[in-house]
């Protein structure tokens, strides 16, 4: 005889000599959310769909696209060290701040995570 449980993550019943102790529920939960794939479920189905107007097509998909690729780029991980030529830099991967010298190009990368310095347009800085 088999004694049957039903997970408290989705709501399913499984065999209880299945169910296992998850370490982000810390619980005990089925196979499947142990696994992950309830979670994918889940974020498929939480994802909005995007309604587009009538007469969308690839060129407005990629000028869409471009906007959002210009507006990153737009954004200030740069700001003006006031009476220097420095400028203070935050890094995008590891969010280390830093003294940045644009005229020079150092340092060529963050101190702190080695990533790549983006490139620093210094007619923003004016």
């Amino acid at each position: 005889m088999e004694v049957k449980a039903e997970c408290k993550v989705c709501k399913s019943t499984v065999a209880a000599d299945l169910f296992r102790l998850h370490h982000d529920y810390k619980q005990m939960v089925c196979p499947s959310c142990f696994t992950g794939k309830t979670k994918q479920k889940q974020e498929a189905v939480k994802k909005p769909q995007v309604i587009r107007p009538p007469g969308w097509d690839a060129e407005d998909e990629y000028l869409e696209k471009m906007s959002k690729i210009k507006k990153e780029e737009n954004q200030s991980q740069f700001s003006k060290v006031p009476g220097t030529d420095y400028v203070k830099c935050l890094c995008s991967s590891c969010k280390y701040s830093f003294r940045y010298n644009p005229y020079k190009k150092q340092p060529t990368a963050c101190p702190y995570c080695n990533s790549e310095i983006p490139k620093l347009k210094t007619f923003n800085l004016l």
